[in-house]
């Protein structure tokens, strides 16, 4: 009977062994530095792509509402350059008669800083352009793009398109 007794006491120490190093394990996987890092990566890569095709894309139907769209998805000085757009230039936007719509082919982070909420981007996009009574034209272009962390979500901080043949 003792030996059954001692065996059964052996066999709850070696459960709870288990099940303790079993939780510490699954936390420690969990809140792996990598994974983290992984996860943020990620979620700046997409948003990023999300963001560059907004700020590619424009309809001249409806001018005021891609500006909105676009102060939505920026911040910092992008933000405030696309704060100043005027007048003029919204009517020459409008007069154009233009439909950019911007299409994110590839896209990479060439750097992510997690803890600053900052990362840098480089995206290829095909922008189609469709003008009022003439066929679409598509153009293939290169940007540069700086992202940061805002309490809404990433943003771009800046847009810059590449020369062709730049590296």
């Amino acid at each position: 009977m003792a030996a059954v007794k001692y065996g059964a006491m052996a066999v709850a120490v070696a459960a709870a062994v288990f099940a303790g190093w079993s939780g510490y394990s699954w936390y420690a996987a969990s809140h792996d530095s990598a994974l983290t890092y992984g996860v943020a990566r990620d979620e700046a890569l997409t948003s990023g792509r999300t963001l560059v095709a907004e700020l590619t894309s424009l309809d001249y139907h409806d001018v005021n509402g891609g500006l909105g769209r676009w102060l939505s998805a920026s911040t910092g000085p992008l933000h405030d350059q696309l704060a100043r757009t005027d007048d003029t230039t919204k009517k020459t936007l409008t007069s154009n008669a233009t439909v950019a719509t911007g299409r994110v082919l590839d896209a990479a982070l060439s750097e992510l800083d997690e803890h600053a909420g900052t990362a840098k981007m480089l995206a290829s996009v095909e922008i189609t352009m469709a003008k009022q009574g003439t066929s679409p034209a598509v153009k293939r272009n290169r940007f540069a793009a700086a992202l940061s962390r805002t309490p809404d979500g990433w943003k771009l901080s800046a847009l810059d398109q590449l020369p062709v043949g730049a590296r």
